[in-house]
């Protein structure tokens, strides 16, 4: 069973962690005297470091990614690309609780704007129990798997805009906190692709072990 829960998402976590070497321009000098000028053309920063990229087809609730088994402690952040339209609308990724636990994430886009929103697709029901669906780049939250062996998936979609994302996943200690379904926003209209259109590929809900 997923519930919702509200945390403040782990800011300080979510931006990349990427230091770039420090460069000196003239390692001989002893002084800034004659080090010259910088390079005029610098090459780009590094890309955001990911543990794990999509693998497509993962646009349907019957084939998304299967990344393992979760349990408390566990971190891990996902890369991929997603767009506003019917070629790519979805990118499923599928959990198994190991325990009951918490989920929280943080979404956003990379190199670019587009508004990300974020579902949690219930395989034994068939439909989404929980949408992050605000108006701006990010999405964050938090919920509780109440049971062992629960499988879950975790959705990338975007209302508006291509964009490569970066999606922070960090499984906690069960909190149980009950909270009502207004923890996830209103669904927004016309979207690119019907939130239906996930389940297309299903003949029914998952049966459970």
């Amino acid at each position: 069973m997923l519930l919702p829960r509200l945390a403040p998402p782990r800011l300080h976590l979510a931006a990349p962690l990427l230091l770039a070497p420090l460069l000196l321009l003239c390692p001989a000098c002893t002084d800034c005297g004659g080090c010259g000028t910088p390079d005029p053309d610098p090459p780009p920063p590094p890309s955001p470091a990911y543990d794990i990229w999509e693998q497509e087809p993962n646009d349907e609730g019957c084939c998304p990614d299967y990344l393992g088994t979760t349990y408390a402690g566990d971190a891990f952040v996902i890369g991929g690309r997603i767009r506003d339209d019917i070629y790519d609308p979805f990118d499923g990724f599928g959990l198994r609780s190991g325990e009951p636990h918490d989920v929280e994430f943080f979404l956003q886009p990379v190199g670019g704007s587009a508004d990300l929103d974020f579902g949690v697709w219930d395989p034994y029901l068939g439909q989404f129990v929980l949408l992050w669906e605000s108006p701006y780049a990010t999405e964050s939250g938090s919920f509780t798997v109440s049971g062992t062996f629960e499988d879950y998936q975790l959705v990338v979609m975007s209302y508006s805009g291509d964009a490569e994302y970066r999606l922070s996943v960090w499984i906690d200690p069960p909190t149980f906190l009950h909270l009502s379904s207004d923890a996830a926003d209103k669904e927004k209209t016309s979207r690119p692709a019907a939130l239906e259109a996930y389940a297309k590929a299903l003949a029914g809900p998952l049966e459970r072990d």
